[in-house]
Parts: C-alpha cells; sequence; structure tokens
C-alpha cells in the first residue's frame, strides 16, 4: 500500500507539473511564459533527469538488483517498485520539455527581454534583434531603425529577407515582372528605399497625423499601421528627447510586409511590436551612459 502511495504521489506531481506547463489559462501561454524562459528548459529537464537518476540508484540499493532487472519489471512484469515508476515519469517530462524547448526553438521568435538591455555594441545588438525578427517566416519581409541628428537622417541598422520581398515584388502590379528577372539586386535596392523614404515623409507628416488623433483627447501618435492591397507597413516613434544634446533628434522603427496573409493573421504586427519591444529593452541600458 506505501509503494502504491508512493508511486501515486509522483504521478500526480508530474500531472500537476506539466499541468501547469502547457495550460491554456493565460490565454498565450507559449508566447507569454514559457518562450521568454525557455534558455531555462534544458536546465530544467536536466534537473528532472537527476532526480530520475538519483531515484533509480536508490531503488537499486534498497533492493538489490540491478538498473536492468528494475527497468525490466516496469516493462515485462508490471511490478516496479515506486522508485522506478517515479524515475520513469519524471524522465519522460524532461523528454517533453526537451521537446517543448525544441519547438519553441523552431517556431517562436525570441522573446524581447532576451535580448541584452545594456550591450557593448548597442549598434550591434540592434542589427541582431532587427535580423532576428525578420527572418521568421509569417512576418516581416524589412526593417530598419533610423535616427535623425541636426536634421540628417541615418539608418543605424536594418533586417531583410531578400527572398521574401522578390517574391512578394512579383505580386506587385506596378512592377515589371522582366525588371526583376533581369537585375534582382537592383528591384530590392529599389524597393528598399522607396520604404526608407516612405518612412521619412511618414516622420515629416507626423504632426498633421497627431492634429487627425487629437480630436479623440488621447495624445499623440506612436505607432501607425497602414494595411494596403499588397501587405502592410509599420512605424513607430522609438524615442524623441530635445531636453538631450547627445541623443538623436528622433529614433524611429519602420517595418514593412508584402505578404497580405502576413497581415491578415496578424504575424506581421505581433513581429512588429515585438521588435520594437526589443529595441526600447535594448535603449534601457544605452540611456544610462
Amino acid at each position: 500500500m506505501q509503494e502504491l502511495l508512493q508511486a501515486s504521489g509522483y504521478a500526480a506531481l508530474v500531472y500537476l507539473l506539466f499541468s501547469y506547463l502547457v495550460s491554456f489559462g493565460s490565454g498565450r501561454p507559449l508566447v507569454e511564459w514559457i518562450n521568454p524562459g525557455r534558455r531555462f528548459l534544458p536546465l530544467l529537464a536536466a534537473g528532472f533527469l537527476g532526480i530520475a537518476y538519483s531515484l533509480l540508484i536508490r531503488a537499486v540499493w534498497k533492493y538489490g538488483r540491478s538498473h536492468l532487472d528494475l527497468l525490466q519489471m516496469l516493462v515485462n512484469e508490471e511490478k516496479a517498485t515506486s522508485e522506478v515508476v517515479g524515475a520513469a515519469s519524471l524522465t519522460c517530462f524532461a523528454l517533453a520539455i526537451i521537446m517543448l524547448y525544441l519547438w519553441s526553438w523552431w517556431n517562436l521568435p525570441r522573446d524581447p527581454r532576451t535580448f541584452s538591455a545594456n550591450p557593448k555594441n548597442h549598434v550591434a545588438e540592434y542589427r541582431r534583434a532587427l535580423r532576428h525578427y525578420v527572418r521568421w517566416k509569417g512576418g516581416l519581409d524589412y526593417a530598419f531603425l533610423a535616427e535623425i541628428r541636426g536634421g540628417v537622417t541615418a539608418v543605424v541598422a536594418e533586417g531583410s529577407s531578400d527572398r521574401d520581398i522578390r517574391q512578394g515584388l512579383y505580386r506587385l502590379p506596378d512592377v515589371p515582372n522582366e525588371s526583376i528577372d533581369r537585375d534582382p539586386r537592383a528591384a530590392l535596392a529599389e524597393q528598399k528605399a522607396l520604404w526608407q523614404a516612405q518612412a521619412e515623409r511618414i516622420f515629416q507628416d507626423l504632426s498633421h497625423l497627431d492634429g487627425l488623433a487629437n480630436a479623440v483627447r488621447q495624445g499623440t501618435n506612436v505607432t501607425l499601421c497602414f494595411d494596403v492591397r499588397f501587405g502592410a507597413f509599420f512605424f513607430e516613434l522609438i524615442e524623441r528627447d530635445e531636453a538631450k544634446p547627445n541623443a538623436p533628434d528622433c529614433l524611429y522603427l519602420f517595418g514593412a510586409t508584402l505578404n497580405e496573409h502576413e497581415v491578415s493573421t496578424m504575424t506581421a504586427g505581433r513581429h512588429f511590436y515585438s521588435l520594437a519591444e526589443a529595441i526600447r529593452f535594448i535603449r534601457r541600458g544605452v540611456t544610462k551612459r
């Protein structure tokens, strides 16, 4: 009876931990609290494997039988001890955690908080964030961070998925397919230049857009999304601080996609907002200097 209770306790513990891990009570558990801490999942799995192995060692010492005999009792005779049942349960749970880690790493972008808030080279960290969020399928095709100093705009860092941009250009009716085939690099460079010019126009007209928003008394514009016929493009004002002479007059983020499906599923928007959050997280350390 005691062994049965111990085995039931091990099984209940594993069940509760697994239910807590994959519970969808928060609505988006994988994105909201599993993915942000996914770098700790291998350590957690290693801890469970260590506990499982210690239980198996205890069973060997307690019953005077080899590891193989104890495992054969679990599989063949169905007379396994509580320690072996607990070890097997914890091992299965550890393997599930490893699979969850691999699935998250393969399918989900990094959480914005996993980037460095005080990097040695903040421009390199900007590039890392931009390239990371642009490379995911179903998200952004192009994004860049620009700063304005003394009225001069300069691109600080950018990320680009040239293959996705090229595929999207074939869908645009105003872009001849022959020109893309003839010189793909020139077609890509032209589209990126158009996006950069568009971002500059949005910034210049931001005061007029603020005038439209002022009527509802909710403040000025911060993030803009232009859902157009072929995809969408996004603009977000990251920083504007006129009180600091060494800071840029403005720092803004621009992102674009040429795939309407990525817009209708809201994937491109989620990736852009995550990218903006990552840039702000990186800026926290930069502004302290």
